[in-house]
């Protein structure tokens, strides 16, 4: 896949290039040029070839850039970061939780374009062909453990939509605990891991999928409903503009939450609730319980009304009946 990217940056400037003059760049042969066309075409990237006249991009992409990115943080106000970009890696939360044991990832970003491995919560794959989404983790050591898991992925959620609200999205939602949605299409998924240390700090790992165009024939793909924000921006923000956003409100709030804990954002939290009111079936493991969401608690867990009164829970597969 690396090879098909490189393939993918001379691309990138929207000129037509012939099989020979990508193939005498990267020093392989236009066979090989065409096999990783044809990768990139199969991750869903529109790649026009022209009869005598060779390939050019189909679709407008612009790369993550980690200079760039840190460029923008700095117009915002903030210098908390250090910023990474790899074309291609397994998983960006992977790559973080095996560089923490060895070395401190603290306010650390690693982004990547591609995850040949990328992973949702409960294990699910999370799907972002090159070009299309904003994928990175962060790196974060908390002095104390957070109380919960679900306050955490709710504040990192609530960042989410305050910085896609700076760059004109409207309409967007939390499903707890860690989805961003719109309507019924999600839009962003977040993916939290938690390493205890024997001193009490906890080495977490922020990850966080955004789809930013995803090309429709890959949306179909998915066995659930999914949207993008290229529809939904009102302002022309590039990839990287909207990752410095993000990062820089996610760097705002996590001192926040360090030092309030979840009390100071339920405000928020229930402005941005997409189920409040609705019939809930949450699967725990074997066990089914059916109930109305009444939001969530100051620990961030789930409130359900159920025949047996308020009965709150932390975690669970959620589905709205």
């Amino acid at each position: 896949m690396r090879r098909a990217f490189e393939i993918l940056r001379l691309l990138s400037d929207g000129s037509l290039h012939s099989g020979e003059d990508l193939a005498l760049s990267l020093g392989i042969t236009r066979a090989a040029v065409w096999n990783q066309i044809r990768r990139l075409r199969t991750e869903g990237l529109s790649i026009v070839a022209t009869a005598g006249g060779g390939y050019q991009l189909g679709c407008k992409f612009e790369g993550l850039d980690s200079v760039e990115i840190e460029k923008y943080l700095k117009q915002e106000g903030c210098s908390l970061f250090q910023c990474r970009v790899e074309d291609v890696i397994d998983s960006t939360n992977t790559r973080l939780l095996t560089q923490s044991v060895k070395s401190n990832v603290h306010r650390q970003a690693l982004f990547a374009e591609f995850q040949t491995i990328g992973r949702g919560r409960r294990g699910d794959k999370w799907v972002s062909p090159p070009g299309s989404g904003i994928c990175f983790s962060l790196g974060y050591v908390f002095d104390t453990p957070p109380a919960t898991f679900s306050a955490l992925s709710l504040v990192v959620g609530i960042s989410l939509i305050e910085a896609l609200k700076k760059i004109g999205v409207r309409g967007i939602k939390l499903k707890w605990p860690n989805d961003i949605v719109r309507g019924e299409e999600k839009v962003a998924g977040i993916l939290i891991e938690m390493r205890a240390e024997a001193s009490g700090a906890s080495r977490t790992i922020i990850g966080i999928g955004l789809n930013f165009e995803l090309p429709d024939e890959v949306a179909k793909l998915v066995d659930r409903p999914v949207g993008d924000l290229g529809h939904h921006v009102t302002e022309n923000f590039n990839r990287n503009q909207v990752a410095a956003k993000i990062l820089h409100v996610l760097g705002v709030n996590l001192l926040r939450f360090e030092t309030t804990g979840f009390a100071a954002f339920h405000d928020d939290w229930r402005d941005s609730d997409a189920l409040s009111g609705q019939n809930i079936l949450l699967a725990l493991g074997t066990r089914r319980v059916k109930g109305v969401s009444r939001g969530v608690d100051k620990n961030g867990a789930l409130l359900l009304e159920t025949n047996n009164g308020l009965e709150s829970f932390l975690s669970g597969h959620l589905t709205v009946v």
